[in-house]
């Protein structure tokens, strides 16, 4: 298995300074691209929503449910009080 490269040349010893440089100027190139490609983001824009009502969502149920604990026990004593 041939190591990854920039020059495709599969070896280090075989890369120059110049070759170097130039896989450095290729990553920069992709990396911009990738950075100032807008492709997607409404769908991230969808999916924070999403993971935020989530969220928001499980908080509220958790709260509700530690809030009315002590009501649900005072209604279980009454009826076993009343049987």
């Amino acid at each position: 298995m041939a190591e990854p490269s920039c020059d495709r040349s599969g070896t280090a010893s075989g890369r120059s300074r110049l070759s170097v440089s130039g896989c450095a100027q290729r990553t920069a190139s992709r990396a911009w691209r990738f950075a100032s490609d807008a492709r997607g983001s409404t769908a991230m824009e969808y999916a924070m929503i999403g993971a935020l009502i989530f969220v928001v969502a499980a908080g509220s149920i958790r709260y509700y449910g530690s809030r009315m604990v002590p009501i649900y026990n005072q209604i279980s004593s009454a009826v076993t009080q009343a049987n």
